[in-house]
């Protein structure tokens, strides 16, 4: 009679046959008898070398597998590393180049010798222009439908390219990304561009994303940072940067999916445009993207000043206060001061680089340990004198043409009044020069370390290109810029806080909070 298989056996019964399996079982004892062979003769020659020297004493009484003695900074006996010729650097920084079609679409690129690269469609439009909540959605629904493609089949494409896509809406912009292997760059620029001027909006794909937009609205009531970033533009702007950024139910939640479909393709039309638009392509070469690119976006229509103009809503700084109940157990802030100019101040925004590395700050249980930023100001006089703070860190947001910049914190119990003293002592005491030179080069270094930091990321650079040409309409070098850190006088980072310290304070609190916070900082400068 058959012996009957055991447990182990019961999986291979199951798919082969009991037939089957008594003739895979007899082949058991012969596999059993052949040995494992090594993905390299090297490895078993240096395992055999270090078996014949003995394995110490703890292998005598535990057993196990006999390790390879052979230091990390030595190469393996008998192994063969092949050679593999060197790419040498390039003579001179990667140039950002820079084409204007015919409708005023600017394409950037810059060529580098990765084997990636990082595509991205940037439009000039956002919040600002708009309450009702379509930019949200707009974020919410990119990459779907498409005059040509499906919202599945755009996923396959993406997949098979083996590419990654992301999109971001803020308050001035928009943006469309795709990230893959540099070979196929054209492939992964037809899928963006498809996905970003040939928008269908079906009122059920519509639908859904009002849901998800819907719950992101619930979310951000329990987001005390996210809540203190729409109340202080709120508090501190009239016009297009006081819209909210997260659609709000009052407005989004009153339009059915039909109507919202068709707001969303008018306002498509309308704002996605030849001279709001730039394609920013980081890692291949000029001449390989323009004439696909010319091809792809020849169908966008020229901008019409006109109606730009009445897209856009004229926003101007007036500071003020909004207080909100509390989420969490703890009191959360941000003080904040108008930055005039915005991004089009270059010498001012390059200034207020170096303020932020001054200022610093962060968690007082920040990733990296204590003494991450140790000599920043807010950790060294605030987190550190303070032990009731939780976070406390420099605040910006800064746009085109003004901006906010401050600190905010986070803190249980305390003494909110004392707090806000001494923040506001901070910035009053660099801007009547009391730092020392030191703490000023040390704050140029971080800000020029940061900097070159991020630029190692092909999507940053991807994003630094797409972001300069829609403002400037071109890229200034990065030497420029890291020279122009580097010439921040002491004067002209104390000029630089005088002038933020001249407008009208701008305060949101979530918390135990007193009406009379802003009155007392406006009264301080």
């Amino acid at each position: 009679a058959a012996k009957s298989p055991g447990r182990e056996n019961f999986l291979a019964m199951a798919t082969l046959g009991y037939g089957s399996m008594r003739a895979a079982l007899g082949k058991v004892a012969l596999l059993q008898q052949c040995r494992r062979t090594f993905a390299s003769d090297a490895i078993a020659n240096a395992q055999a070398a270090a078996k014949s020297s003995g394995g110490g004493l703890f292998e005598s009484l535990l057993g196990g597998a006999p390790r390879i003695t052979v230091p990390l900074t030595q190469a393996l006996p008998e192994l063969e590393v092949a050679t593999v010729a060197g790419v040498s650097a390039p003579a001179a920084p990667a140039k950002t180049e820079v084409t204007t079609m015919s409708n005023g679409l600017k394409i950037a690129t810059e060529a580098t010798h990765s084997t990636t690269a990082s595509i991205g469609l940037y439009v000039e439009c956002g919040s600002v222009n708009e309450r009702s909540g379509l930019t949200h959605m707009l974020d919410k629904l990119a990459f779907t439908t498409t005059a040509n493609r499906s919202t599945f089949r755009i996923t396959r494409e993406i997949e098979g390219l083996g590419a990654t896509v992301g999109s971001g809406a803020g308050r001035e912009q928009i943006i469309y990304a795709i990230d893959g292997v540099r070979t196929t760059v054209p492939e992964m620029m037809e899928v963006l561009v498809d996905s970003v001027v040939n928008p269908v909006f079906h009122p059920w794909e519509v639908k859904e994303k009002q849901r998800a937009a819907m719950k992101d609205i619930k979310e951000l009531r329990e987001n005390p940072q996210a809540l203190l970033e729409e109340a202080v533009h709120a508090a501190g702007f009239a016009g297009g940067l006081s819209n909210p950024l997260v659609a709000q139910p009052q407005t989004l939640g009153t339009l059915s999916a039909d109507e919202l479909s068709e707001t969303l393709r008018n306002y498509v039309k309308y704002a996605y445009t030849g001279s709001n638009m730039v394609l920013a392509v980081s890692g291949a070469a000029h001449s390989e993207v323009v004439p696909l690119a010319e091809q792809l976006l020849a169908g966008v229509p020229k901008t019409d000043p006109e109606v730009t103009k009445k897209l856009r809503q004229e926003s101007t700084y007036t500071g003020g206060q909004i207080l909100l109940p509390p989420v969490d157990d703890m009191n959360h802030m941000v003080m904040a001061f108008e930055f005039e100019g915005g991004y089009k101040n270059l010498k001012g925004s390059t200034v207020m680089q170096v303020l932020l590395s001054m200022l610093g700050g962060g968690g007082s249980f920040s990733a990296g340990g204590p003494g991450k930023g140790m000599h920043s100001r807010l950790y060294a006089n605030i987190l550190n004198n303070y032990n009731w703070v939780a976070n406390c860190s420099y605040f910006s947001s800064i746009y085109n043409e003004t901006g906010l910049v401050g600190v905010s914190t986070s803190f249980a119990g305390g003494d909110s009044k004392g707090l806000v003293d001494a923040l506001c002592g901070e910035l009053e005491a660099i801007a009547n020069g009391k730092f020392t030179d030191e703490e000023l080069e040390r704050a140029k270094s971080a800000s020029i370390s940061q900097v070159l930091y991020n630029l190692e990321s092909k999507a940053i650079i991807c994003e630094d290109i797409g972001r300069q040409v829609l403002l400037y309409g071109k890229r200034f070098p990065v030497t420029e810029y890291l020279a122009d850190l580097q010439k921040v006088s002491k004067k002209d980072l104390a000029d630089g806080v005088k002038a933020l310290l001249k407008s009208k304070p701008t305060f949101a609190g979530i918390g135990g909070f007193s009406d009379s916070t802003l009155s007392t900082i406006a009264k301080r400068f």
